[in-house]
Protein backbone atom coordinates (compact mmCIF):
# COMPACT_ATOMS: atom_id res chain seq x y z
CA UNK A 1 0.00 0.00 0.00
CA UNK A 2 1.20 3.42 -0.57
CA UNK A 3 2.16 5.60 1.78
CA UNK A 4 -0.79 8.31 2.52
CA UNK A 5 1.09 11.83 0.93
CA UNK A 6 0.29 14.84 3.83
CA UNK A 7 -2.78 17.29 2.91
CA UNK A 8 -1.96 20.33 1.10
CA UNK A 9 -1.53 23.33 3.59
CA UNK A 10 -2.54 26.49 3.22
CA UNK A 11 0.69 28.36 2.81
CA UNK A 12 2.33 25.33 0.90
CA UNK A 13 5.12 27.19 -1.65
CA UNK A 14 5.23 30.35 0.34
CA UNK A 15 8.17 32.16 1.93
CA UNK A 16 6.71 34.87 5.11
CA UNK A 17 9.44 37.19 6.28
CA UNK A 18 9.54 38.31 9.47
CA UNK A 19 11.28 41.60 11.08
CA UNK A 20 11.14 41.41 14.72
CA UNK A 21 13.30 42.96 17.97
CA UNK A 22 13.33 39.08 19.37
CA UNK A 23 16.07 37.30 20.63
CA UNK A 24 16.46 33.65 19.98
CA UNK A 25 15.28 32.52 23.33
CA UNK A 26 13.30 34.23 25.98
CA UNK A 27 9.52 34.99 26.67
CA UNK A 28 6.97 37.27 25.27
CA UNK A 29 7.22 37.74 21.87
CA UNK A 30 10.42 35.18 21.48
CA UNK A 31 8.10 32.00 22.62
CA UNK A 32 5.35 33.55 20.27
CA UNK A 33 7.04 33.45 17.10
CA UNK A 34 8.89 29.72 17.66
CA UNK A 35 5.05 28.74 18.52
CA UNK A 36 3.45 30.82 15.63
CA UNK A 37 5.89 29.40 13.33
CA UNK A 38 6.15 25.62 14.59
CA UNK A 39 2.41 25.57 13.90
CA UNK A 40 2.66 26.97 10.98
CA UNK A 41 5.25 25.05 8.97
CA UNK A 42 3.51 21.53 10.95
CA UNK A 43 0.67 22.68 8.82
CA UNK A 44 2.54 23.79 5.82
CA UNK A 45 5.24 23.13 3.31
CA UNK A 46 6.28 26.55 3.76
CA UNK A 47 9.18 28.79 4.68
CA UNK A 48 9.75 31.29 7.43
CA UNK A 49 12.45 33.79 7.09
CA UNK A 50 13.21 35.82 10.52
CA UNK A 51 15.33 38.26 11.44
CA UNK A 52 16.20 38.33 14.79
CA UNK A 53 18.86 40.09 17.09
CA UNK A 54 21.87 38.44 17.32
CA UNK A 55 25.22 38.75 19.33
CA UNK A 56 28.07 39.86 17.14
CA UNK A 57 31.23 37.14 16.67
CA UNK A 58 28.57 34.44 17.76
CA UNK A 59 25.12 34.39 15.20
CA UNK A 60 25.32 33.00 11.62
CA UNK A 61 22.25 32.61 9.49
CA UNK A 62 21.37 29.30 9.56
CA UNK A 63 18.15 27.34 7.98
CA UNK A 64 16.36 24.22 9.86
CA UNK A 65 13.67 22.17 9.25
CA UNK A 66 10.66 22.18 10.92
CA UNK A 67 7.61 20.39 10.51
CA UNK A 68 6.52 20.43 6.42
CA UNK A 69 8.76 23.70 6.26
CA UNK A 70 11.77 25.44 6.48
CA UNK A 71 12.76 28.43 9.28
CA UNK A 72 15.88 30.11 8.03
CA UNK A 73 17.34 32.19 11.65
CA UNK A 74 18.92 35.92 10.14
CA UNK A 75 20.64 37.54 12.55
CA UNK A 76 21.28 41.34 12.32
CA UNK A 77 22.97 43.07 15.09
CA UNK A 78 22.49 46.47 17.13
CA UNK A 79 23.11 49.57 16.04
CA UNK A 80 26.81 51.38 17.58
CA UNK A 81 27.00 48.47 20.14
CA UNK A 82 24.27 49.09 21.84
CA UNK A 83 23.25 47.07 24.64
CA UNK A 84 19.25 46.42 24.21
CA UNK A 85 16.57 46.43 22.33
CA UNK A 86 14.77 49.53 21.07
CA UNK A 87 11.58 47.25 21.84
CA UNK A 88 11.59 48.17 25.29
CA UNK A 89 10.83 51.58 24.98
CA UNK A 90 7.05 50.37 23.93
CA UNK A 91 6.98 48.82 27.47
CA UNK A 92 6.33 51.92 28.93
CA UNK A 93 2.87 53.90 28.45
CA UNK A 94 2.19 56.83 26.47
CA UNK A 95 4.30 60.10 28.18
CA UNK A 96 2.47 63.54 29.19
CA UNK A 97 4.59 65.17 26.26
CA UNK A 98 3.02 62.08 23.52
CA UNK A 99 -0.33 62.21 24.92
CA UNK A 100 -0.49 66.25 24.67
CA UNK A 101 1.19 66.38 21.39
CA UNK A 102 -1.85 63.47 20.08
CA UNK A 103 -4.46 65.36 21.74
CA UNK A 104 -3.65 68.58 19.33
CA UNK A 105 -1.99 66.51 16.06
CA UNK A 106 -5.13 63.89 15.87
CA UNK A 107 -7.93 66.43 16.04
CA UNK A 108 -10.34 65.48 13.01
CA UNK A 109 -9.94 68.79 11.18
CA UNK A 110 -6.12 69.42 12.18
CA UNK A 111 -5.35 65.50 11.04
CA UNK A 112 -7.25 66.10 7.87
CA UNK A 113 -5.47 69.33 7.08
CA UNK A 114 -1.88 68.56 7.90
CA UNK A 115 -1.32 65.88 10.46
CA UNK A 116 -1.60 62.88 8.30
CA UNK A 117 0.89 64.54 5.68
CA UNK A 118 3.19 65.75 8.53
CA UNK A 119 2.93 62.08 9.76
CA UNK A 120 4.19 60.60 6.67
CA UNK A 121 6.86 63.01 5.72
CA UNK A 122 9.13 62.88 8.88
CA UNK A 123 11.89 61.53 8.80
CA UNK A 124 12.95 58.57 11.54
CA UNK A 125 16.21 59.23 12.94
CA UNK A 126 18.34 55.99 13.01
CA UNK A 127 18.64 55.45 17.24
CA UNK A 128 20.67 53.25 19.51
CA UNK A 129 18.71 50.13 20.41
CA UNK A 130 17.84 49.66 16.50
CA UNK A 131 19.19 47.49 14.22
CA UNK A 132 21.79 47.87 11.71
CA UNK A 133 21.23 47.03 7.58
CA UNK A 134 17.97 45.95 8.00
CA UNK A 135 16.92 47.12 4.61
CA UNK A 136 20.36 46.40 3.35
CA UNK A 137 19.34 42.50 4.28
CA UNK A 138 16.04 42.58 2.94
CA UNK A 139 17.45 43.16 -0.73
CA UNK A 140 19.48 40.30 -0.65
CA UNK A 141 16.69 38.60 0.65
CA UNK A 142 14.69 39.97 -2.22
CA UNK A 143 17.45 39.28 -4.40
CA UNK A 144 18.02 35.48 -3.23
CA UNK A 145 14.29 34.38 -3.14
CA UNK A 146 10.71 34.75 -3.57
CA UNK A 147 9.31 36.69 -0.93
CA UNK A 148 5.36 36.30 -0.36
CA UNK A 149 4.70 38.96 2.51
CA UNK A 150 6.74 40.54 4.93
CA UNK A 151 5.24 40.94 8.77
CA UNK A 152 6.83 43.22 11.25
CA UNK A 153 6.46 42.34 15.20
CA UNK A 154 8.30 45.51 15.97
CA UNK A 155 7.79 48.66 13.71
CA UNK A 156 7.94 52.49 14.57
CA UNK A 157 11.80 52.62 14.20
CA UNK A 158 14.21 53.69 11.91
CA UNK A 159 14.83 50.16 10.61
CA UNK A 160 12.06 48.78 10.26
CA UNK A 161 11.17 51.61 7.89
CA UNK A 162 14.06 50.56 6.17
CA UNK A 163 12.49 47.30 5.64
CA UNK A 164 8.98 48.29 5.11
CA UNK A 165 9.94 50.90 2.44
CA UNK A 166 12.41 48.46 0.80
CA UNK A 167 10.05 45.49 0.91
CA UNK A 168 7.21 47.60 -1.21
CA UNK A 169 9.97 48.61 -3.23
CA UNK A 170 10.39 44.59 -4.14
CA UNK A 171 6.18 44.58 -4.22
CA UNK A 172 5.92 42.33 -1.03
CA UNK A 173 3.14 43.42 1.03
CA UNK A 174 3.66 44.32 4.44
CA UNK A 175 1.58 43.40 7.82
CA UNK A 176 2.28 45.01 11.01
CA UNK A 177 1.56 42.47 14.02
CA UNK A 178 1.22 44.88 17.55
CA UNK A 179 2.42 42.38 20.76
CA UNK A 180 1.63 45.20 23.06
CA UNK A 181 -1.29 47.71 24.03
CA UNK A 182 -3.34 48.94 20.96
CA UNK A 183 -2.50 52.37 22.66
CA UNK A 184 0.90 51.93 20.80
CA UNK A 185 -0.80 52.42 17.31
CA UNK A 186 -1.04 56.21 18.58
CA UNK A 187 2.63 56.78 18.82
CA UNK A 188 3.68 59.62 16.20
CA UNK A 189 6.13 56.78 14.08
CA UNK A 190 4.19 53.69 14.96
CA UNK A 191 0.94 55.76 13.41
CA UNK A 192 2.97 56.13 10.33
CA UNK A 193 3.90 53.07 9.23
CA UNK A 194 0.26 51.21 10.37
CA UNK A 195 -0.77 54.24 7.19
CA UNK A 196 2.01 52.88 5.53
CA UNK A 197 1.50 49.13 5.87
CA UNK A 198 -1.02 46.72 3.72
CA UNK A 199 -2.51 45.02 6.87
CA UNK A 200 -2.58 45.45 10.34
CA UNK A 201 -3.17 42.93 13.29
CA UNK A 202 -3.03 43.35 17.33
CA UNK A 203 -3.21 40.17 19.80
CA UNK A 204 -6.63 42.22 21.25
CA UNK A 205 -9.23 44.13 20.43
CA UNK A 206 -9.41 46.42 23.18
CA UNK A 207 -8.29 50.30 22.49
CA UNK A 208 -7.62 50.13 18.58
CA UNK A 209 -7.64 53.75 17.57
CA UNK A 210 -10.30 54.87 14.81
CA UNK A 211 -8.09 55.34 12.32
CA UNK A 212 -6.93 52.05 11.79
CA UNK A 213 -10.19 50.31 13.04
CA UNK A 214 -11.20 49.44 9.84
CA UNK A 215 -8.75 47.38 8.51
CA UNK A 216 -7.96 45.78 12.04
CA UNK A 217 -7.75 42.22 12.40
CA UNK A 218 -7.38 40.62 15.91
CA UNK A 219 -5.38 37.46 15.61
CA UNK A 220 -5.39 36.66 19.44
CA UNK A 221 -2.73 34.46 20.76
CA UNK A 222 -2.10 30.79 21.58
CA UNK A 223 -0.60 28.63 23.53
CA UNK A 224 0.82 24.88 22.89
CA UNK A 225 -1.90 22.81 25.18
CA UNK A 226 -0.01 19.75 24.79
CA UNK A 227 3.09 21.08 26.53
CA UNK A 228 0.49 23.17 29.31
CA UNK A 229 -0.41 19.73 30.56
CA UNK A 230 -0.83 19.52 34.42
CA UNK A 231 -0.51 15.90 33.73
CA UNK A 232 2.85 15.36 32.21
CA UNK A 233 4.43 18.04 35.28
CA UNK A 234 6.92 16.99 37.34
CA UNK A 235 8.06 18.01 40.86
CA UNK A 236 9.72 20.93 41.81
CA UNK A 237 11.93 21.82 44.70
CA UNK A 238 9.10 23.82 46.83
CA UNK A 239 7.80 23.44 50.28
CA UNK A 240 5.04 20.81 50.38
CA UNK A 241 2.61 22.41 52.93
CA UNK A 242 3.70 25.93 51.60
CA UNK A 243 1.61 27.83 48.81
CA UNK A 244 3.23 28.84 45.86
CA UNK A 245 2.46 32.12 44.53
CA UNK A 246 4.12 32.29 40.99
CA UNK A 247 5.34 35.29 38.43
CA UNK A 248 6.50 34.19 35.20
CA UNK A 249 8.14 37.84 33.77
CA UNK A 250 11.01 39.45 33.00
CA UNK A 251 12.85 41.04 35.75
CA UNK A 252 11.88 44.57 35.03
CA UNK A 253 10.57 47.61 36.56
CA UNK A 254 7.07 47.76 34.48
CA UNK A 255 6.56 44.47 35.00
CA UNK A 256 5.11 44.88 38.74
CA UNK A 257 7.45 42.95 40.84
CA UNK A 258 7.54 45.78 43.13
CA UNK A 259 3.69 45.59 44.33
CA UNK A 260 4.01 41.63 44.73
CA UNK A 261 7.10 42.12 47.04
CA UNK A 262 4.78 45.03 48.76
CA UNK A 263 1.61 42.23 48.85
CA UNK A 264 3.95 39.57 50.46
CA UNK A 265 4.01 41.99 53.78
CA UNK A 266 -0.01 42.19 54.16
CA UNK A 267 -0.30 38.16 53.34
CA UNK A 268 2.38 37.61 55.82
CA UNK A 269 0.35 40.27 58.46
CA UNK A 270 -2.49 37.82 57.96
CA UNK A 271 -0.34 35.15 58.74
CA UNK A 272 -0.81 32.70 55.59
CA UNK A 273 1.74 30.25 54.26
CA UNK A 274 3.31 31.31 51.06
CA UNK A 275 6.10 31.61 49.34
CA UNK A 276 6.23 34.28 45.97
CA UNK A 277 8.29 32.93 43.24
CA UNK A 278 9.33 34.98 40.41
CA UNK A 279 10.44 33.33 37.11
CA UNK A 280 11.96 35.15 34.72
CA UNK A 281 15.39 36.66 32.89
CA UNK A 282 16.75 39.49 34.84
CA UNK A 283 16.41 42.57 31.81
CA UNK A 284 17.52 44.89 35.37
CA UNK A 285 20.08 44.32 37.53
CA UNK A 286 19.85 47.22 39.38
CA UNK A 287 15.84 46.55 40.12
CA UNK A 288 16.30 43.40 41.07
CA UNK A 289 18.64 44.68 43.67
CA UNK A 290 15.69 47.15 44.95
CA UNK A 291 13.60 44.10 45.45
CA UNK A 292 15.37 41.78 47.35
CA UNK A 293 16.53 45.22 49.28
CA UNK A 294 12.40 46.26 49.53
CA UNK A 295 11.88 42.08 51.07
CA UNK A 296 14.45 42.60 53.06
CA UNK A 297 13.05 45.72 54.58
CA UNK A 298 9.48 44.00 54.68
CA UNK A 299 10.64 41.61 56.91
CA UNK A 300 9.35 39.19 53.90
CA UNK A 301 12.80 37.75 52.27
CA UNK A 302 12.36 33.92 52.96
CA UNK A 303 9.06 34.55 51.27
CA UNK A 304 10.79 35.44 47.99
CA UNK A 305 12.22 33.70 45.76
CA UNK A 306 14.01 33.95 42.41
CA UNK A 307 14.03 30.98 40.07
CA UNK A 308 15.81 32.83 36.79
CA UNK A 309 14.52 32.16 33.11
CA UNK A 310 12.99 29.04 32.80
CA UNK A 311 12.38 26.72 30.05
CA UNK A 312 8.19 25.79 29.13
CA UNK A 313 8.73 22.63 30.15
CA UNK A 314 9.91 23.57 33.68
CA UNK A 315 7.59 26.94 33.61
CA UNK A 316 4.81 24.35 33.63
CA UNK A 317 6.07 22.30 36.48
CA UNK A 318 6.35 25.33 38.86
CA UNK A 319 2.77 26.03 37.09
CA UNK A 320 1.56 22.68 38.62
CA UNK A 321 2.89 23.14 42.09
CA UNK A 322 1.42 26.64 42.56
CA UNK A 323 -1.78 28.03 43.89
CA UNK A 324 -1.48 31.01 41.78
CA UNK A 325 -0.39 33.27 39.36
CA UNK A 326 0.33 37.01 40.01
CA UNK A 327 0.81 39.45 37.28
CA UNK A 328 0.50 43.19 38.93
CA UNK A 329 2.04 44.17 35.52
CA UNK A 330 2.05 48.01 34.42
CA UNK A 331 3.86 46.79 30.72
CA UNK A 332 1.22 47.30 28.13
CA UNK A 333 0.96 43.92 27.64
CA UNK A 334 -1.17 43.12 24.55
CA UNK A 335 -2.31 39.38 25.09
CA UNK A 336 -0.19 37.97 28.28
CA UNK A 337 0.59 34.21 27.75
CA UNK A 338 1.33 33.31 30.55
CA UNK A 339 -1.98 34.03 31.92
CA UNK A 340 -3.70 31.66 29.31
CA UNK A 341 -0.91 29.30 30.37
CA UNK A 342 -1.77 29.48 33.71
CA UNK A 343 -5.48 28.95 32.73
CA UNK A 344 -4.25 26.08 31.15
CA UNK A 345 -2.85 24.17 33.84
CA UNK A 346 -5.86 25.14 35.75
CA UNK A 347 -4.10 27.79 37.64
CA UNK A 348 -5.98 30.86 39.36
CA UNK A 349 -4.78 34.09 38.11
CA UNK A 350 -4.98 37.48 40.13
CA UNK A 351 -3.74 40.24 37.30
CA UNK A 352 -3.73 44.08 36.72
CA UNK A 353 -6.30 45.67 34.52
CA UNK A 354 -3.22 46.96 32.00
CA UNK A 355 -3.31 46.57 28.17
CA UNK A 356 -5.67 43.50 26.53
CA UNK A 357 -5.32 41.35 29.99
CA UNK A 358 -9.08 41.38 30.40
CA UNK A 359 -9.54 39.05 27.04
CA UNK A 360 -6.95 37.06 28.49
CA UNK A 361 -9.22 35.34 31.54
CA UNK A 362 -12.73 35.73 32.62
CA UNK A 363 -13.10 38.02 36.00
CA UNK A 364 -14.67 36.09 38.80
CA UNK A 365 -14.88 32.75 36.83
CA UNK A 366 -10.63 31.72 36.43
CA UNK A 367 -9.68 34.72 38.07
CA UNK A 368 -9.48 38.39 39.54
CA UNK A 369 -9.00 41.46 37.21
CA UNK A 370 -7.64 44.31 39.82
CA UNK A 371 -7.56 48.14 39.19
CA UNK A 372 -3.67 48.71 37.74
CA UNK A 373 -1.83 49.67 40.94
CA UNK A 374 -4.23 48.70 43.61
CA UNK A 375 -1.66 46.62 45.86
CA UNK A 376 -4.29 46.31 48.78
CA UNK A 377 -6.83 44.78 45.99
CA UNK A 378 -3.69 42.41 44.77
CA UNK A 379 -3.31 41.15 48.47
CA UNK A 380 -7.32 40.58 48.98
CA UNK A 381 -7.45 38.52 45.91
CA UNK A 382 -4.54 36.38 46.41
CA UNK A 383 -5.33 35.85 50.44
CA UNK A 384 -9.10 34.19 49.28
CA UNK A 385 -7.16 31.89 46.68
CA UNK A 386 -4.65 30.83 49.73
CA UNK A 387 -7.47 31.18 52.22
CA UNK A 388 -10.29 29.37 50.11
CA UNK A 389 -9.28 26.03 48.93
CA UNK A 390 -13.09 25.62 46.94
CA UNK A 391 -12.70 28.58 44.93
CA UNK A 392 -9.14 27.93 44.32
CA UNK A 393 -10.52 24.69 42.81
CA UNK A 394 -14.13 26.23 41.38
CA UNK A 395 -11.42 28.64 39.26
CA UNK A 396 -8.63 26.11 38.40
CA UNK A 397 -11.04 23.87 36.91
CA UNK A 398 -12.87 26.52 34.65
CA UNK A 399 -9.50 27.94 33.17
CA UNK A 400 -8.53 24.70 31.20
CA UNK A 401 -11.72 25.17 29.35
CA UNK A 402 -11.51 28.79 28.65
CA UNK A 403 -7.76 28.21 27.35
CA UNK A 404 -8.35 25.12 25.22
CA UNK A 405 -11.43 27.05 23.51
CA UNK A 406 -10.23 30.29 22.78
CA UNK A 407 -6.43 29.70 22.57
CA UNK A 408 -5.10 26.60 21.49
CA UNK A 409 -2.54 26.92 18.21
CA UNK A 410 -4.24 25.88 15.47
CA UNK A 411 -7.15 27.93 15.68
CA UNK A 412 -4.64 30.65 16.32
CA UNK A 413 -2.58 29.31 12.84
CA UNK A 414 -5.86 29.76 11.02
CA UNK A 415 -6.05 33.45 12.21
CA UNK A 416 -2.41 34.28 10.58
CA UNK A 417 -3.18 31.95 7.42
CA UNK A 418 -6.52 33.79 6.51
CA UNK A 419 -4.91 36.83 7.14
CA UNK A 420 -2.08 36.41 5.74
CA UNK A 421 -3.15 34.22 2.36
CA UNK A 422 -5.70 37.61 1.76
CA UNK A 423 -3.39 40.02 2.12
CA UNK A 424 -0.72 37.92 -0.76
CA UNK A 425 -3.86 37.97 -2.94
CA UNK A 426 -4.36 41.56 -2.91
CA UNK A 427 -0.53 42.70 -3.40
CA UNK A 428 0.52 46.40 -2.05
CA UNK A 429 -1.31 48.43 -1.56
CA UNK A 430 -1.10 52.06 -2.61
CA UNK A 431 -2.38 53.67 0.55
CA UNK A 432 -0.40 56.25 1.67
CA UNK A 433 2.51 56.16 -0.55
Amino acid sequence: MNPVEPAGGPLDGRTILRFAHAYTSGGGVERLLDDLDGILLARSAATVVRLYIGQPGVDVPREISVGRGRLCLVPLFLRDGGARSLASDHEAAPGLKQRLRNAILYQPMIWRTMGRRYTLRRKLPPRSGEVKGAGECLVQLAQQRHLDLCVLHFFGGADAEEVLLQAHRYGIPVALQNHFANDRFDNLSIRKHALLADGVAGVSGIDVPAYVSSRFVNLSDGIDLACFDRGQASPVDAPADTAVILMPARIVRPKGQMDLVNAAAELQRRGLNFQIAFAGRVDSAPFEKELRDRAAELGVTDRVRFLGQLPAANLRDWLAASAAVAFPTYHHEGLSRILIESQAMGVPVVAYNTGGNREAFVDGQTGFLVRTGDVDRLADCLAKLLVDPALRKRMAEAGPGFARQRYGLEAVAQRHEEFYLKLIARGPVARAR
